[in-house]
This record gives structure tokens, sequence and C-alpha cells, in this order.
């Protein structure tokens, strides 16, 4: 099955699902959302159908596959990216890009930072600078980003275009940080053609970084870097991923897990306390120095940040370094030649969180030839939407 065909099926699925109350009167049209007006509960039955429909399709004979539902469907993300584009001030609508739909509010995150970001938006135009316009390439405001914390505690980022407006900037950041729980204020530079929510760090106000507290672990995050996007969902999923190591013949506490793709950290810091050594792993520059920096902060002595990419950190390993290994990929999984790596390597087990079950699908394939799926579970990490996590666990044969 094709990523758009999975996308329909799962859209056909929810649709079958009990109509409810939308909270937000433009459900039906914006592009934040593709089923706020389907009971939660179908939604995430739903997403299980369309899990063990494409699992099934790929030869899958085990027990019915589960998706575990986000502990409340609302209030739940930790970034959302608005757009500025002709007086308006929203989301994306849905089917038709370049088209806006202007949002009074946003149940996605709490209200206190919608109105942070709607409240930057309308400093900026009052110091007489324009939306951006993605036809004509004119103007300067593009998105306004949003950074939430489980605290609740918000950073704010304007992303624009060309810079020479820094008097107007600092007039805009001092009035974003009078905002209740607004701790930080980034200003991001694209000045490119491409429509992208991310920008070169120009200047910031208040505090450099945003901390999340997960766990027993702080982490700081800056308004580019990636973060897992639930705030209700993510210790669950952390403590699925620390109690999937376990296994019989491995003590936990002697032995060196490989944390691929490891970001800020996130998943190194919370196995850290059950395992002897976690080497993270990753080849964003900036994620790599804010793991640095979360390591030293929490005084966590058994956790290395590796600044590499995965493929050539893997193939200068040795088998049987690391008996544990976890993986975090983007979209686009693991791809062939990590697959080959892994075999080669031959960890005991591999954790294998994926926010695309397709491309995971075609790991698994590879990784049949030595791997066994031990279990597979669902994570509604983000509902109203076709988006849908899984997490794997594998066992060599």
């Amino acid at each position: 099955m094709k990523s758009k065909e999975f996308r329909q099926y799962i859209s056909q699925e929810v649709r079958r699902g009990a109509i409810d109350t939308a909270r937000c009167p433009h459900a039906e049209q914006c592009g934040g959302c593709s089923f706020q007006d389907i009971a939660y509960v179908d939604q995430v039955q739903a997403k299980a159908r369309a899990l063990n429909a494409i699992w099934q399709e790929s030869g899958y004979d085990g027990p019915p596959l589960t998706v575990v539902a986000s502990p409340d469907a609302y209030e739940y993300r930790t970034r959302m990216d608005y757009v500025a584009t002709k007086g308006r001030f929203g989301l994306r609508m849905r089917g038709k890009f370049n088209y806006i739909v202007d949002l009074e509010t946003c149940h996605l995150i709490p209200p206190a930072g919608f109105a942070a970001a709607q409240a930057v938006w309308q400093l900026i135009g009052e110091r007489g600078l324009p939306d951006y316009n993605i036809r004509t390439h004119e103007g300067f405001l593009r998105y306004v980003v949003v950074r939430r914390s489980p605290q609740n505690e918000f950073m704010l980022a304007a992303v624009t275009s060309a810079a020479p407006h820094d008097q107007q900037m600092g007039e805009v950041a001092a009035l974003a940080l009078a905002q209740p729980e607004v701790v930080s204020f980034h200003w991001l530079i694209n000045d490119s053609l491409t429509d992208l929510s991310f920008g070169e760090p120009h200047r910031y106000w208040g505090l450099p970084t945003l901390a999340m507290q997960v766990g027993n672990a702080t982490l700081q995050i800056g308004p580019n870097t990636f973060f897992q996007n639930n705030v209700h969902l993510l210790l669950p999923l952390l403590d699925a991923v620390r109690d999937g190591l376990e296994m019989p013949g491995i003590e936990l506490n002697k032995v060196c897990v490989a944390d691929l793709y490891g970001g800020v950290g996130t998943i190194a810091l919370h196995l850290a306390p059950a395992v002897g050594e976690v080497v993270c792993v990753e080849a964003v520059a900036e994620s790599v120095a804010l793991a640095q920096l979360n390591i030293v902060a929490n005084n966590v002595q058994n956790v290395r940040a590796i600044a590499q990419d995965v493929l050539p950190y893997l193939s200068q390993q040795a088998p049987g370094v690391h008996p544990l290994v976890v993986a975090d990929p983007p979209r686009t999984g693991l791809g062939p030649e990590v697959c080959r790596e892994l075999l080669r390597i031959a960890p005991q087990r591999i954790v294998y969180v994926s926010c695309n079950p397709l491309t995971q699908i075609d790991d698994l394939q590879i990784l049949a030839e030595a791997y066994t799926l031990r279990s597979l579970t669902g994570y509604d990490m983000f509902p109203h939407t076709l988006h849908l996590e899984s997490l794997a666990i594998l066992d060599r044969r």
C-alpha cells in the first residue's frame, strides 16, 4: 500500500465513526485537523483497523494490533506553526495550500499559547510590517511558531523574510514576553522562496531555550529543534521504549545501548537510570549541542552524544558492541543501508519507534532476515489527523 492510499484508507475508516460536535467552528476546513468532528474513540479504532490492514498486507499473521489513545485529544501539541498572509492568521485550508483559514482560537494547544501567537501577529502588523505573500514573495512575516512545554510555558518564534527591522521587532519581543507564561521570543529568518516555518536564528529575547520537563529529566529545546509533539502521550511512549529493552539474558545495567536519531537526548536520558551506558547518535548539530547541554544539566554520567550520521556511525561499530538498539528515525525510515548495518552488528533486540508505519514495514522486511517481530503497538500521537506512530520490538533469532 502506498502512502497516499494509506492516508485515504485511514480517512475512510475514520469517517465510518460517529459524528461528534467539533470544538472548532472551522473543523471541516482547517488543515490542522482532519477528524475533529468524529468521536475520538472511533478515530482510535479506525487507526487500529488501518494499522492491522497494512501489516496483514505485508504478511503479518500475529495477534490483532492495538493503538494507544492520547489521554487528551485536545491541547496536546508541543508545537504549532501559524501562517500569516494577506491579513489572515491561522492554518492552511485542507487540500488548498494557498488558502488560509483565519482562526480565532485553536484547540490543539492551550488557549494562552494561541492567544500569545495571535498577539505577536497583531503587534507586528501594528508596526507596519506586512504579512508575507507566498505568491508574489513580498512582505515580511511568514509564520508565528508556538512551542509549549508540559508545564505550559511558551516559546514564540517569528519567522520572517530579510531583516532590517530590529527596532520594531525589539518592541514586539518586549510585548510578547509580557504575555502570560511566555518565557522566550526568537526571530528566525527564512529569506528563501521555500515555504518553511523554520529559519536561521537572528536574535532572541528572554530565555534562549524552552525547558521540557519529561519524567525525571529536564530537556532544553530551541525554536528549530525536533521534539515529540504530544505532551500527554510522550511519557507513556518513553516508558514503553525503556520497558521494551528488558529481555532475558541481558543485564541492562551492564550494557551499552545505541540511541539512533537521538535528537536532544529525550530517549537517552529516559533510559539512563536503567542501563549501563547510552550513546545518543544525532546528525543535526543544533540538536547534538542541546543533547550535550541536557546531559550536563541533568547530571547524567552514562550518556554520550555523538554528532554523526547514523550510517557511518554503525559502519564503524564491531558486532556485539550494542546488544540493544533504539531507533527513532524520520518519516523516511531507516533505509536499506542502515538496516544492513544493523544486521551486521547484530544487536539482540531493536526497539523501533516510527512515525511512518509504511517505511517501518519496509525496514522490518529487510531485518526479517535475522529478526522476529516480538510486538507492535500503535500510538495516536496526533489525534484528529491522519498520522499514526508505532513501536516495534524485534528480537534476533
